[in-house]
């Protein structure tokens, strides 16, 4: 197709757009490597495009549209060396894609940044900021770039975007004075600065009185995961919003009547950081599951080479390396694969106020993957429909008594799996909430002077009268033993 003849069709369908309708261009790469190999190959090209990328720019162009967003697509290939030492473009590039608005929409659009400043990646990461700001970065003018804690942090103009948002993921301060630096410098490159925190910060006490809170003080706003916390984190700051966890899509529906017919033993997954206290509780009922069922349980677990020890069945499987994190990490596809390969899984949370103030992730990855759950009331108790979409337990027997039940009626934990599925499918997918992040982001950027002056207000409150002004731990909280 001629450029002249695509731009008079991009006219023509543009004519059934929303004044803020957008159309997505996709155009494969001729230059693909694969497509390269097989013409030196003799092999007729597996990519037949009949245009390039800037001929597309200059149809879209010429129908009255505007380009907001353009970027490739890549797939990992092998490339002979011959290719690579030749080929003066991105061989890895499979597809070219270009985000068009009509060009009297594109005037109304403000560029947008979202910058996220990242402190813990192996877990909290893509699921609290990645994820969203992915889907976010959907629309045509918002653009998205992430840095890892400990590397070179390059903060934008002013004037360099219409707006910018920049998301301080887990990273506190080393000190109370490099805190005010960094709202300080963030905010007088006309950021809107939010700090994510998705745990109570009362595992880390001691670094957080001794900065004063300042990650908390010291920026426009909060966002977190559970009301738990919101309830925490208003002694500090007003602005503050939950956005619960969800997943960022809908994994396949399992067949468990094949998986039934393959007569495979009933597997039980357990997988969590730090959760050895947690799980010591049960620990007997589960060895005496153990020794109940023998070789018809298998184990999957994801911990502490130490708790993956203590369970007394030859029939276990640790999934992961105990070098790597003492064997309590595992990537993300792995932990996923361990779940849906599994037909039970235990969430046990002890009741403390860090635990209580935990969201109910995993119950909603468990669901996703078929795995039901026989879960703990801290945290649960709020999603998980007792004998429904799931089991609670309140103490050591009851715990024992519905394992039992999970293993050996295998048409109420297929029944159970499914209503869980069905939840997932119908209230926790990404896609159905990240537009109220959006939205509470466009919120608090047309506030942006007033939380700048509430801001210093609290700052200069914090120095002049001290933390005791806002609040903090209660000393009942110093009580608790939150060790892991």
């Amino acid at each position: 197709m001629t450029v002249k003849k695509l731009s008079s069709l991009i006219k023509n369908i543009s004519r059934h757009l929303n004044d803020d309708g957008l159309m997505l261009f996709v155009l494969e790469n001729v230059s693909y490597a694969e497509n390269i190999t097989a013409l030196i190959e003799g092999k007729p090209p597996t990519v037949k495009a009949t245009m390039v990328f800037d001929e597309l720019q200059e149809a879209i162009n010429a129908a009255d549209m505007k380009s907001m967003k353009s970027f490739s697509t890549t797939h990992a290939t092998s490339i002979k060396r011959a290719i690579a030492e030749v080929a003066e473009t991105q061989l890895d590039v499979n597809n070219h894609v270009s985000v068009v608005v009509k060009n009297s929409a594109a005037a109304n659009l403000k560029k947008t940044l979202i910058q996220s400043y990242l402190g813990e990646v192996l877990v909290c990461a893509n699921i609290r900021v990645n994820e969203p700001n992915n889907f976010i970065a959907a629309k045509p003018n918002v653009f998205t770039t992430s840095t890892k804690s400990g590397d070179t942090l390059s903060l934008y103009k002013k004037n360099d975007y219409d707006a910018k948002i920049f998301i301080n993921q887990r990273v506190s301060s080393e000190t109370f004075e490099k805190g005010l630096d960094m709202f300080d410098n963030i905010s007088k490159r006309g950021y809107l600065f939010i700090e994510e925190m998705d745990d109570n910060p009362i595992l880390w006490r001691e670094k957080y009185e001794e900065i004063k809170f300042i990650s908390f003080i010291g920026c426009h706003a909060i966002q977190t995961s559970t009301n738990v916390l919101v309830d925490f984190f208003k002694q500090f700051n007003p602005n503050v919003k939950v956005f619960e966890n969800q997943l960022k899509e809908l994994p396949p529906r399992r067949d468990f009547k094949a998986e039934i017919a393959k007569r495979e033993p009933i597997t039980v997954f357990f997988g969590a950081l730090n959760r050895d206290k947690d799980f010591a509780e049960i620990l007997p009922a589960v060895n005496k599951i153990a020794a109940d069922y023998g070789e018809n349980i298998l184990f999957k677990v994801i911990a502490k080479t130490q708790l993956f020890d203590s369970i007394e069945s030859r029939n276990k499987i640790m999934i992961g390396k105990k070098e790597i994190y003492n064997g309590q990490y595992v990537p993300y596809e792995e932990y996923e694969q361990a779940l849906r390969t599994s037909h039970i899984a235990l969430l046990p949370l002890r009741d403390n106020l860090f635990n209580r103030s935990k969201s109910d992730l995993k119950f909603i990855e468990c669901a996703g993957n078929g795995a039901v759950v026989l879960a703990s009331p801290t945290v649960y108790a709020k999603t998980v429909r007792d004998g429904e979409n799931g089991f609670i337990y309140h103490d050591v027997k009851e715990f024992y008594d519905k394992f039992k039940i999970l293993i050996n009626n295998q048409n109420k934990r297929m029944q159970m799996a499914e209503n869980a599925y069905e939840y997932v499918k119908n209230n926790r997918l990404l896609s159905q909430h990240y537009l109220e992040r959006w939205d509470w982001y466009q919120e608090l950027i047309a506030r942006l002077p007033e939380l700048n002056e509430e801001a210093q207000k609290r700052i200069e409150l914090l120095k002049s009268k001290g933390v005791e002004a806002f609040g903090g731990f209660s000393e009942s909280d110093s009580a608790v033993d939150f060790t892991m």
